[in-house]
This record gives C-alpha cells, structure tokens and sequence, in this order.
C-alpha cells in the first residue's frame, strides 16, 4: 500500500537570513549617507571661511582641496545608499520567501490534517464493505491524493527558493561589483528605484516612485512657478527629470512589451490634468497654462538650461500618456488631446477643432524640439490615434499658419510620424478625416508633401521613410503593413484622374505644381523636397520586382494576406512614380543605382537560366526597370529650362547608375545565396537595396549638373553616346555571372582560371571589383595580352570563360535587354 504523506513529507529548505537586522543595516547605511556629505559640506564651507586670511596663491589650492573634498564625500554617500538600497532589497527578497515558506508550512499542515480533502464518500466506500476493506479503501484514496498535493506543494517551495537563492547571490554581486550602469538598471528592473537612488545616480537608477497626488501637486506648484524668473529649485529640477525618465521607460516598453505601472500613469494624467488649469484661478483664460509654457518662459529669467528641461518633460510626458499600448490613451489623457483625437476618430457629434489648437501645436513644437535636443528621446512614439491626429491636424494647416509656424510643424511632424501603425493607417485609409473620408490618404499626402518645406521635406518625408526598412521584414505583418502601405503611395501619388475636392489630379500637383526652382518653371516634388523625393526612392527600391513585372496593360491591383499581400503596377503608375523620383539628383541617382544592383544580381544567375527563352523573359523585365529610368529622366528633362544635350545627359546618367550599380551589386551578390532561390532576390536582397539608401559612394549624377545649374558634359566626350553606356552594362553583366560563378563550386570557373585569361582582373586572390575595372586603362604585363586593359577587353576575356550554353543565354539577354529598354 503507498505511504501517506505526513507533515514531515514536506520539505522546505531554511532560510537563515535574519531580516529584522538587514533592516537595521540598510537604515544605518542610509542614516550614515546623510552625514557623509553633510561633513563634505562643513569642510566646504570651512575651506572658503578660511582661505579669504591667506593670499589668492593660497586661497585657490585650498578651495581645489575643499571640492576634492566634496567629491569624496559623494562618492561615499553613493557608496552608502547603494549599500543601503541592496540590503533593503535583500531584506524584501528574504522575508518574501520566508513568509511563503511559512504559509505553505500551515497550508500542508491543514491538507495533512484534512486527509488531503478525502471522505468516505469520495474514496467510494459504502455501508456495505467490511471495515478492514473500508480503511484500505480510504489509505488509499488519502495516499492518491496526498502524493498529487505534496507534489504541488512541493513544486511551489523548490520554485520560491530557487528565486530565493538567485536574490541571495544578485545581492551579493550588486553590493561586490557597486552600482555599475548594468548593476543599476538590474535593482531597478527588481523593483528597487528610489528616489535616493534617482537623486544620486540619475535615469540609470529608473523611475523612482510616482503617485497621482505627487502629480496634481506638482503641476499646482509649476504653474505657479513658470512666471516667477526664478531658477529651478533642485528637487523641482530632479522631478522634471523623473519625468523624462519615465518618458524613457515609456519608449523601452513601446519597444519591448509591458506597460507603465499604475502609480506612474496616475502621476502623469493628474500633472497634465493640472497643467490644463488655467493660469491662475483669479485669472482664467482661453488656454491652459500648459500650451502657454513656450510663450511664459520665453520673456523670463529662468535659466535657458531650466527652460529647456521643463519643455522636453511635457513633450515626453505627453507622448508616453498618449500611448494605450503601455496603459495610457482613452481617458486618461488630458482634455485637449482627446478633443483633437475625437476632432478626427471620434463617434457620434465630432468636436470641431479648438480655436487654440493653432497655438497648441505650435507649443507641442517647442516641447518635441526640446525633447529632442535632451538627446535620449528620438524613438518614442505617440500613440496610434495621437500621432495620427497630429499628422492630420498638420495636413490640414493652411499656409499662411505653416508659413509662421514651420519650425514647430516639423518637430510635430518628426514625432507623429515615428509612429509606423499611424503611418499605415493615413495611407491606406485605415484612418480617416472626417472631412474626407475614403480620400484621406490623398489629402494627407497633398497636405505634407505639397509644402515647400525648409527642411527639404525630411521630417514629412517620416510618413514613409519607414516602408522600405519593413519591406525585408521577417515578420510577416509588418511585411504586409509595408507592402499595402507601398501600394497605396504609389497609386494615390500617380493616379492621373481628379479626386472630388481637387481640380488637379495628384500626378499632376506633384509633378509641376511648386513654382519655379533652378532650372523648372513649375518644379517637381523633388526639386522643392528632395528628401520625400529620397523616401520615395527608397520604398520603389524595396519593391523592385513589381516595377520590373511584365506588363499585361491591367490596373493596378493588391492582393492581401496568404501568404503575403502582393501588387501589379500599371505601366502608368510605374513611369509617372518613377519621374517623380527623378525629379531630385539625390533621389534619381540612388534608384537608378538600385535598379541596376537589381537587375545585376538577378542576371548573376545567368548559368540558371533554362535556355535562352528563360533568359529573354528576365531580359524584358530587367529592361523594363532600364526603360522606366530612361522615361522618368527624359521627362524631367523635358521640364527643365536648359539648353543640355538629352542623350548625352541621359548616357553619363546611365555610365553613373552602372558603376555605382555595379559597385552595390558586389555586396548584393556576396549576400545571396549560391544559388537561385524560388523568391528571387527574396529579403536579403531587398535588404541590401533599400540599405543603398543610407550611403553615398560619391558617383557624380549628370542630372544635378542639368536641374541646378543647366550644364552637361561635352557631347565630344561621347562620339557613340548609346554604345558606351551598353559596352560599360554588357561589362557589368558578364561581370556579375564570373562573380556568383566564383561563389558556385560546381560552376567550373576558379579564380585561377580567370588570373590565366589575364592576370590584370585579378588582385590578391580575388576577381577586381567592376567600378574599379570600368575606369581601367592599364598596360600589358607579363601573361596578359597585348593590349590595355580597359572594361572592353576585361567582358571579352570574362566571356570567354563561359561554355556555349550560358554565353548563348547571355548574349540573348544582351540583346533583348537593349530591345526592351528602348521599348519604353
């Protein structure tokens, strides 16, 4: 029969901590902290006393010696308080699991007592049964039951003094290794912020604790203080900062899950409850005094560094109480907020916009562009809805309030659009304007991208910048949050045909709608905004494929979801995005590179190809991305008030994307796979492309000579203007192929094959690159040919490396490829 459990069964490991005296200690400690510096500080005072009875010669050194003085008592006192605060988590530590320990001491005890919940009735004995078999019954039924309740209880002691000896040996390192940066965020993560902590070593030691009532008092007390020219008191000073300390632990949520806690969220919806109080009670006015913070402060006495400080506290405060994500939004946020995010997401009666928002964006300006400048702050986001009702209340500003606002504007803007969720949903129009409804997604882009901005567009720029980043993602709904996004850009931003409150089509607006700039009467987008030009760039780099899909003359379409969202590009919405990016010399520079490191990587697994029907297939898509820069780059030429020679622009352009192309190209190829995947360049690639956008390899662009300056290169320089751009791309091909041969071992080409055909392709073990042989003009040398060495004969001596098979499929592409780009 199994044995029953008894109260001895149970065994819970002792622990031999005595917390009365750690208590004790970490008091002592933290007693003796206080008299550390106040000692520091007599010294202080009686080192200057002293010094003005002796000469300046004197004087000075024992001045030096009073700080040195002061530090080391700091430093101490930090030691103290460290000391105090580790034993004082420790004692918590302890006491927890002794109380656990003893609850679970009695909890067992009862089950013993209680047969472990069993009676008769449950073991199943009846009236009937001889007692001899009605007490095995019952053992046994008690045994069952205390065996399953003592695992349990068991389970439950061996976990809590697993913890427990995790805590004992955390102390001992964090007292050993003393507040380290990484020492400090681990007691803070445990629950040991204070505000001795926060005093002393800042943000590192985390939020010390906050309350509801700490925050009505502290807004009662800074609307009184904003107008007194006074300096900050310094534990006014260390509140501000807790409170940017919270908008820190805001932002590392938003990134990493969880939410703020209940204390920290009640501080923040009271101290911006009382911000929106008026000035002072015997003087209401229109505005609360939180929006009026920029314009008090600006005429004070207060020092710039305080005023700074108070600024960037109710930008970052504002953006974390903003967020439901980490517990905030609804109604906790403060009434103006909900009325501007009621103004536009609201149900029922929608409140109008305040005849005080003006002067309250105007303000969040000044309070994000202070948060900014604190450093520290550059990725915390609004909420979805806040963000988004920023983004709109700033597309809808007219542009008398932009022109006198724009500095603010574009610190608005730098914020509400780090939101990716609030992005999305104004694009595609997940989110609407009330007054627009399903074509919100136009009205936004009109409103952000149609200002000529002092910025170049950059902070607008935001609202899409991010597409390309999430088009590799692995995580397949941002992947798709970035493809419907792209989708919607490229459709709402080209669509030729007037919406219902515009005359004029979006093609049109962005194309010749900004007035005249350098060299244009009615300038392009990227000549007025060259950054949202480079953002428009970017996202077209990350979806390459579909600009290069075939033509089947249908509409544009998207398709959601399973496994991922896919789209078709008409040819229209191809060429008219297309110009737009060529509207910037930055922009146009860095797609047309892209496009030819696609189309270079995708021709490196030329020895893939079936035959040379697969290879005209890839041909014509390939030059369909050659005959969209061609279109984009004669279009915006057309526009552009120069006397420039076209084609011999339009050949230094393509001389320009194919050495830089073929210089990204080499990164692209080194990073795909050996060989072909069924995803084409798949996420990697895509990757590789957008990352283009992040450097400059310093290639000179033949249109930023045209745009800005109406200048060219002498059409001497190229008596076959068409013929040397193809001799330099049909180089770049047969460079690429011997590259990705190179990485395949069953391909039959080695590095020592090429160094035979001539020792002047290769450098130190490895094939040059093909920027660096497309500007090559060297003599023989000893194995070589007899001829220099230029990127005409370095294709003939590549090409010749190849079996009839692949260099009949290559010469196939060649020639289709120059068919199909002219095509366009």
């Amino acid at each position: 029969m199994p044995s029953i459990p008894t109260v001895g069964s149970l065994h819970i490991p002792v622990s031999t901590a005595v917390v009365e005296t750690l208590r004790d200690l970490a008091t002592e400690l933290d007693a003796k902290s206080g008299s550390i510096i106040g000692r520091g500080s007599d010294v202080m005072e009686q080192m200057n006393s002293t010094a003005v009875e002796f000469s300046e010669l004197v004087s000075e050194p024992l001045r030096r010696q009073g700080a040195e003085s002061i530090e080391a008592a700091r430093k101490a006192m930090q030691g103290s308080v460290w000391g105090s605060t580790v034993t004082g988590q420790w004692a918590d530590d302890a006491e927890t699991y002794q109380k656990l320990a003893e609850r679970y001491q009695g909890l067992w005890a009862e089950q013993v007592a209680s047969d472990f919940g069993v009676t008769p009735a449950s073991a199943g004995i009846t009236g009937g049964m001889p007692s001899d078999v009605q007490a095995k019954v019952m053992d046994n039924a008690v045994a069952e039951a205390g065996a399953g309740s003592l695992a349990t209880f068991q389970g439950v002691i061996n976990a809590a003094y697993e913890q427990y000896k995790l805590d004992a040996k955390t102390a001992g390192s964090h007292l050993k290794g003393g507040p380290t940066p990484a020492n400090l965020k681990s007691l803070a993560a445990g629950g040991g912020a204070s505000w001795a902590m926060f005093n002393l070593f800042g943000a590192a030691a985390g939020v010390p604790p906050l309350t509801g009532q700490e925050g009505k008092e502290f807004a009662e007390w800074l609307r009184e203080f904003i107008n007194e020219d006074e300096a900050l008191p310094a534990d006014k000073r260390k509140m501000l900062e807790a409170i940017l300390a919270l908008a820190a632990e805001a932002r590392d949520k938003q990134q990493n899950g969880g939410t703020l806690t209940t204390g920290q969220l009640d501080f923040l919806e009271q101290f911006f409850k009382g911000m929106e109080q008026p000035w002072t009670e015997h003087n209401p006015i229109q505005t609360g005094v939180l929006y009026l913070i920029p314009d008090i402060l600006k005429g004070s006495d207060t020092p710039a560094a305080d005023q700074a400080l108070i600024m960037a506290a109710m930008g970052g405060g504002l953006l974390a109480l903003s967020d439901p994500r980490i517990g905030g939004g609804g109604a906790r946020m403060p009434g103006s907020m909900k009325t501007l995010v009621d103004h536009f997401f609201g149900t029922g009666d929608k409140p109008p916009y305040s005849r005080e928002t003006g002067a309250e964006l105007r303000a969040l300006g000044k309070f994000f562009g202070a948060m900014r400048d604190q450093g520290g702050l550059d990725d915390l986001e609004g909420g979805k809805e806040y963000s988004a009702a920023l983004t709109l209340a700033i597309a809808d500003a007219d542009s008398s309030y932009r022109l006198g606002s724009e500095d603010e504007l574009i610190s608005v803007l730098e914020v509400s659009t780090r939101n990716r969720d609030a992005n999305a949903a104004l694009l595609t129009g997940g989110l609407q304007h009330p007054d627009y409804g399903k074509e919100t997604p136009e009205h936004v882009l009109r409103g952000l991208f149609g200002p000529q901005w002092k910025d170049d567009g950059k902070a607008a720029a935001g609202l899409i910048d991010w597409i390309g980043d999430d088009a590799s993602s692995k995580d397949p709904a941002v992947a798709d949050r970035a493809a419907q996004s792209a989708y919607a850009l490229f459709t709402t931003m080209t669509n030729e045909t007037p919406g219902s409150h515009w005359d004029q089509s979006a093609y049109d607006f962005f194309t010749d709608s900004y007035g005249e700039i350098g060299s244009f009467q009615d300038a392009p987008i990227g000549a007025a905004n060259p950054e949202i030009a480079f953002a428009m760039g970017k996202t077209a780099a990350g979806y390459l494929d579909y600009f290069s899909a075939a033509d089947n003359s249908g509409d544009d379409a998207l398709s959601l979801g399973n496994p991922a969202s896919q789209m078709y590009l008409s040819l229209d919405t191809r060429q008219n995005f297309v110009e737009m990016i060529m509207g910037s010399p930055a922009a146009g520079q860095k797609f047309g590179e892209a496009a030819y490191a696609h189309t270079l990587a995708e021709a490196a697994y030329a020895d893939a190809w079936q035959d040379p029907e697969e290879a005209r297939t890839q041909a014509n898509e390939s030059g369909m991305l050659m005959g969209l820069l061609d279109n984009g780059f004669n279009k915006v030429f057309t526009e552009a008030q120069t006397d420039a020679d076209r084609a011999t622009a339009l050949a230094t352009q393509h001389s320009n994307w194919t050495r830089a192309g073929a210089a990204a190209a080499k990164e692209l190829i080194l990073e795909l796979p050996g060989t072909r995947s069924l995803g084409r360049l798949a996420q990697q690639g895509v990757r590789q492309l957008t990352e283009l956008f992040k450097w400059t390899p310093g290639v000179a662009q033949s249109h930023n000579f045209i745009w800005e300056k109406g200048l060219t290169p002498d059409p001497a320089d190229f008596q076959q203007t068409w013929d040397r751009s193809k001799e330099e791309w049909d180089f770049a091909v047969n460079h690429a192929v011997a590259q990705q041969a190179l990485k395949d071992p069953d391909s039959g080409i080695t590095i020592a094959d090429i160094e035979r055909a001539d020792p002047r392709l290769v450098e130190n073990g490895r094939l040059r690159p093909a920027d660096e042989l497309l500007g090559a003009n060297e003599a023989p040398v000893n194995g070589s040919v007899n001829k220099n060495l230029d990127h005409r004969l370095a294709t003939e001596e590549l090409h010749r490396l190849f079996g009839d098979k692949l260099s009949d499929k290559l010469n196939e592409y060649l020639k289709t490829f120059d068919a199909q780009r002219k095509d366009q």
